[in-house]
């Protein structure tokens, strides 16, 4: 690292962020997304620490993390406390900023409900194929049933293999669909993460994709109650009239 004529240092990078816009605009480049790092201060000298010759002296900007559990109000009310007790004459004044996120990170934010929507878009799509699928295999089976009417099977028999045909597909689905959604969703994110610069740690929720494999069986089997009744309607005559 070297800054105009100061002897250079030899720095170990030892991790990445995720910063806001800061910095003297106008002055310097703002540290902002893929840009600037974070280095020890002493490293710099004081004329730069100071540019305006402030009094007194010190940084033109400081990030406050709140302890867990504390309340925010009572901590903003002390912050504004803390800026107006140092703000003097001489430096233009202090005051306290909300949370600062980059814009790349509003603007993600800015989206809203659209990927909720989307997801319910397209489950949607699956529910209603699912059920044309089912009712499409009933009507071409409907010989198939009427055999099982006549060895015995009554109507809840065959809205359960209808069922279980359902769940048989769902089961299907989220086997090879799970692990392809894990491996393409983590491949997406870091691309996206790497293009607008933040730091990419992905997680897998567990419980809920447990909880959604197990809410598609209730709505696989939900969606082939009505080819179920249709196949519990199948009358034995019709295979001994095609007979």
């Amino acid at each position: 690292m070297r800054y105009g004529t100061i002897t250079p240092h030899l720095l170990r990078i030892v991790g990445t962020a995720t910063m806001p816009a800061v910095g003297v605009g106008g002055v310097t480049g703002h540290a902002s997304m893929g840009t600037g790092a974070v280095v020890p201060y002493q490293l710099l000298p004081t004329s730069v620490r100071n540019q305006f010759s402030v009094s007194p002296a010190g940084p033109n900007a400081e990030f406050v993390r709140l302890k867990p559990g504390a309340n925010a109000k009572t901590a903003l009310r002390s912050l504004n406390r803390i800026a107006a007790e140092v703000t003097t004459p001489g430096n233009n004044g202090s005051y306290v900023l909300g949370v600062e996120r980059p814009a790349e990170i509003v603007n993600y934010r800015s989206m809203g409900a659209t990927p909720l929507i989307l997801g319910l878009g397209l489950t949607a799509g699956a529910v209603t194929a699912l059920g044309l699928t089912l009712v499409a295999s009933v009507r071409r089976r409907r010989r198939s049933m009427a055999m099982l009417r006549t060895l015995g099977f009554t109507g809840r028999q065959l809205r359960a293999s209808v069922a279980w045909q359902s769940s048989v597909a769902v089961v299907l689905g989220l086997v090879v669909g799970v692990p392809l959604g894990i491996v393409a969703g983590r491949f997406l994110w870091d691309l996206f993460a790497t293009n607008i610069y933040v730091v990419s740690s992905p997680t897998v929720p567990a419980l809920a994709i447990v909880a959604i494999g197990l809410g598609a069986l209730v709505l696989g089997n939900l969606v082939a109650a009505i080819p179920g009744r249709i196949a519990a309607r199948t009358p034995a005559a019709l295979l001994l009239r095609t007979e």
